[in-house]
């Protein structure tokens, strides 16, 4: 369900840095930047936290990703 690209852009639209992500997933800021640029996998245990902290379901995602298409979301 979701992808390094996917946490990025769900990341912007919640207005979350990285270091947020690494603190909710209990990863280091540095892998969350590997996983977003794709030089790193991301791991199911990962997700699935980043999932539940966001309350993410396959809909909601969908929505957050046309959102983020049709927004111009600051980077």
């Amino acid at each position: 369900m979701l992808s390094g690209s996917t946490i990025r852009k769900i990341r912007k639209i919640y207005r979350l840095s990285q270091k947020d992500v690494a603190r909710i997933t209990g990863i280091s800021e540095s892998m969350v930047s590997m996983i977003e640029s794709g030089a790193r996998q991301l791991p199911d245990k990962v997700a699935e936290r980043f999932s539940e902290f966001l309350e993410l379901t396959p809909e909601k995602v969908i929505d957050l990703l046309e959102f983020y298409q049709n927004t111009e979301v600051e980077t």
